[in-house]
């Protein structure tokens, strides 16, 4: 049976705060003709990497090939530059925060916490473009089209030579949906909601390991 760490591996190869965000009314004004928006996409995503960090709750499902799934859900954070905190709640506590040089996964249950320096191995490339360690100028969109949802805009994307994955835009521009499928046809599909545009303070990105935590270093050098 796959393990708690490898599910995460698996799940965070699509993606990619223990605090909800904050609702922030904020709208940027992309609306308009089509002939007037044909660069809607650049607009979105050069105003996201031009953010210095931002917080969202999401709603992840995986949906396998074998007719199995799994449903996740949390919170995530981030600032600006390499600095990240994904916090799922459901199906089970734990997480994943970087403080721009290493990460730590930690899972309260098990009392256990990891200690990584290895950010390719756990975060994708979309990670890397939320945390700003990719511009927008090493995407390359390869197709658009409407969703079922009114207002939603989506992408297919190649992100620095990645394999191809949708991003979807609201219409006000904001980055709402992340979906992926691998090379054995599981598919990966996270939400993005209650974001607020403000960047978090840097004593939320910093971990000490509670007293009786068993703690891993699985760093290449110590």
């Amino acid at each position: 049976m796959m393990s708690r760490f490898m599910m995460l591996m698996v799940s965070l190869v699509v993606a990619l705060g223990c605090v909800h965000a904050a609702e922030v009314e904020q709208v940027w004004q992309l609306d308009g003709p089509e002939s007037e928006q044909g660069d809607f996409f650049k607009k979105s995503i050069n105003r996201m990497a031009a953010l210095p960090g931002f917080q969202c709750h999401f709603d992840q499902m995986m949906v396998f090939t074998d007719g199995g799934g799994q449903r996740y859900s949390g919170d995530l954070a981030v600032l600006k530059p390499k600095r990240f905190r994904w916090q799922y709640e459901q199906p089970y506590e734990q997480f994943y925060i970087s403080d721009g040089s290493g990460i730590w996964h930690y899972e309260p249950d098990l009392m256990q916490a990891e200690r990584l320096d290895n950010l390719e191995a756990v975060d994708p490339a979309v990670m890397k473009l939320l945390d700003g360690r990719i511009s927008p100028a090493d995407l390359q969109v390869l197709k658009q089209e409407t969703d079922g949802k009114p207002g939603l805009r989506r992408y297919q994307v190649s992100i620095k030579g990645s394999d191809p994955v949708w991003l979807g835009f609201s219409k006000s521009g904001d980055l709402i949906l992340i979906e992926r499928e691998d090379l054995l046809g599981n598919r990966n599909r996270m939400n993005l909601s209650e974001c607020s545009y403000i960047a978090p303070t840097e004593n939320l990105f910093s971990f000490t390991p509670p007293d009786g935590v068993d703690v891993l270093d699985m760093r290449s050098s110590k």
